[in-house]
């Protein structure tokens, strides 16, 4: 940590030719100003005081050798985060020109009458509006959403981080409110600064107190502790919505935290189970049985759920249910071999030697572990992945339980 909560982080290494940084404003999800933070990160690179349009910031980015910036509103566990990432050539563009950029586009915005530009207000609210629509059409996206809010209403991960229609067609969002939100996260929210390149850290931290050195700031610290929850009744919910392919959503709670021993025990089980084409429910469920379209299964790594999806028709909907659940049965009782193990730990550890190909992942996946209060390497991931037993998997899955069933059907099918 500098200080006031801007908390650092480099990835020292010389395999890519460019940096990348990243700052990101984190907050609790809240469902008061989720929306407020949504639009935030389009409204900024918008246009600053010294940067007033999209294209005074592409004319400056290009003549920085095409130094490529990017926001974006990220949900990590029960936390929203706003995004900025900023690659550029290392040997071709000064890092402190980097920074003064970055501080003119989060730190100093177009602002007129006390406000944010009323034009860019106008149009990061109809961004913001496209973004919810877009994964509102996407309906496998959609019935993830409707799972993970049903399955934790009391909880602040039922919030959905790109924000509500609703707040936005009934003018609840006034650009004044919008403004003065920003001006308090500045001064509440925790900062991290996450840089992956051929850089010291000691570099960074100079540079960082430099041009992010906000006045009275008063940042709350986060909680990042992992919420333990009590084994409940099965939810099932149906759901009708006009579609032709019915979504099958099922989330097992499995109470293991990133942190544990048992988590990455937990990776290799589900890995087995439908994580790919080799897996237990994509060769039973879909290919053997015929009962789904697609079908896969991965772990929401803050909460400890595993998560399956599944596109699933109407008529299928019931033995979909049975077979999906006898096969995670089956990974409970341990009825799986030494081949399906190694698959899913080459699977495994293919994929995590594939985040050190691209710089954002491996500020991603730092970033996530760090929230996660991980501190792992990723050659040591691999090792631990390669360590894990069948005895190992068999604890880790004893003690999960189905918490909720979600189904989307089409609006014209009874079933």
């Amino acid at each position: 940590m500098v200080e006031n909560g801007i908390n650092i982080k480099v990835i020292n290494t010389n395999k890519f030719k460019t940096i990348c940084i990243a700052v990101l404003l984190r907050q609790e999800l809240n469902r008061k100003y989720v929306t407020y933070n949504a639009m935030l990160p389009k409204i900024l690179t918008m246009g600053c005081e010294k940067y007033k349009s999209i294209r005074d910031i592409s004319i400056k980015t290009e003549e920085m050798y095409g130094t490529y910036i990017h926001s974006d509103i990220l949900k990590k566990g029960d936390n929203q985060v706003i995004e900025f990432l900023i690659e550029f050539v290392e040997d071709k563009v000064h890092l402190e020109d980097i920074f003064e950029f970055l501080k003119e586009i989060i730190l100093n915005p177009l602002v007129e009458n006390g406000q944010f530009k009323e034009e860019y207000f106008n149009k990061a609210k109809q961004i913001t509006k496209d973004t919810i629509l877009s994964r509102q059409n996407d309906k496998k996206e959609l019935a993830k959403d409707r799972c993970i809010e049903t399955m934790c209403k009391s909880e602040k991960f039922g919030i959905l981080a790109d924000g509500y229609i609703e707040d936005l067609e009934n003018n609840k969002i006034e650009n004044k409110k919008l403004y003065n939100h920003y001006l308090d996260i500045l001064k509440t929210a925790e900062i991290d600064i996450f840089v992956i390149g051929d850089v010291k850290e000691e570099t960074i931290k100079n540079m960082t107190l430099k041009y992010f050195n906000i006045e009275n700031r008063n940042y709350k610290p986060l909680k990042l502790d992992f919420v333990y929850k009590e084994k409940v009744r099965e939810n099932t919910v149906i759901e009708k919505c006009n579609i032709t392919q019915g979504k099958l959503c099922i989330a097992f709670r499995s109470n293991i935290p990133a942190n544990h021993k048992n988590f990455i025990p937990l990776l290799v089980g589900n890995e087995i189970l439908g994580g790919g084409s080799g897996s237990m429910l994509f060769n039973n469920v879909r290919e053997k049985q015929s009962l789904c379209y697609y079908i896969n299964s991965f772990i929401y790594m803050f909460k400890g759920i595993i998560f399956i999806e599944s596109g699933v028709d109407v008529k299928q909907y019931e033995k979909a249910i049975k077979s999906i659940t006898e096969n995670v049965e089956s990974i409970i009782k341990g009825n799986f071999n030494n081949d399906n193990i190694e698959i899913a730990k080459n699977s495994l550890c293919k994929k995590y030697r594939g985040i050190v190909d691209y710089n954002t992942a491996t500020i991603d996946y730092y970033y996530t572990n760090y929230l996660a209060s991980v501190n792992i390497s990723i050659d040591d991931i691999i090792n631990s992945i390669k360590s894990v037993t069948k005895e190992n998997i068999k604890e880790a899955f004893k003690n999960i339980w189905l918490d909720t069933c979600y189904f989307m059907k089409g609006d014209d099918i009874d079933r």
